[in-house]
């Protein structure tokens, strides 16, 4: 696997690409970022966007090496291969679309706590409550079967927090339907369960929308 640093170059993109970045925002991206794997039919990369000042950089995961050079991003890579045990700690975040179904749909996790909250008759204030504590608990449930956990050792408390919350919504095309999806941005502590599996979760992602840069994990050690 390869890990990189992808900085866009604002200063490349022409009108049409603008125009283009602005409409399509996470699909023109995801178009502009396989570019850098050329003869690859499946996508087999994760990336998550860090706006940098007026700027936007890029973290991707690979399985494999992507070009060095391009016209529209300046490029650092290196091989990655984490090297995890079981009880280590690592803080993390991630960018993921948490999302429930119900009678077979996809729902947002906030939106469909929201609702739940409101029914009940809820403030604001306790809705917003809700509304992190379902985030919290899907993760928590992805953990379950992903190699992780985060309940720390110490005091068996989540350390967990969603730092953002935003509702995407984009078009490929101008006579298309709008494509729609939420995104909730965590920042934590989490233990590796079981390494190998953890790894994998690394590897392959969390979550739904990865072609739009959901379900990449950042780590690093926990000091």
């Amino acid at each position: 696997m390869y890990f990189s640093r992808v900085t866009l170059k604002l200063n490349r993109l022409h009108d049409v690409l603008h125009q283009k970045m602005q409409n399509s925002g996470p699909y023109a991206i995801h178009q502009w970022l396989w570019q850098l794997f050329p003869n690859q039919d499946k996508r087999a990369f994760l990336f998550h966007e860090e706006q940098i000042g007026k700027g936007y950089q890029y973290y991707l995961l690979s399985e494999t090496e992507p070009l060095s050079n391009h016209d529209l991003f300046s490029i650092e890579t290196k091989p990655y291969q984490p090297k995890l045990i079981v009880g280590m700690r690592l803080i993390f975040s991630l960018r993921a679309n948490p999302v429930v179904f119900k009678n077979g749909k996809r729902s947002d996790v906030m939106m469909n706590a929201k609702y739940l909250a409101k029914q009940q008759g809820l403030s604001s204030k306790e809705i917003k409550i809700r509304q992190h504590d379902a985030a919290i608990n899907w993760l928590i449930k992805q953990s379950e079967t992903r190699g992780f956990s985060l309940l720390t050792t110490d005091d068996q408390q989540v350390h967990c927090t969603v730092t953002s919350y935003n509702q995407q919504q984009f078009s490929k095309r101008r006579d298309l339907k709008p494509i729609t999806y939420s995104t909730v941005d965590y920042q934590g502590v989490l233990t590796v369960t079981d390494a190998e599996l953890f790894l994998n979760t690394i590897y392959r992602g969390i979550g739904k929308s990865k072609g739009f840069g959901c379900g990449l994990f950042l780590i690093k050690h926990y000091q």
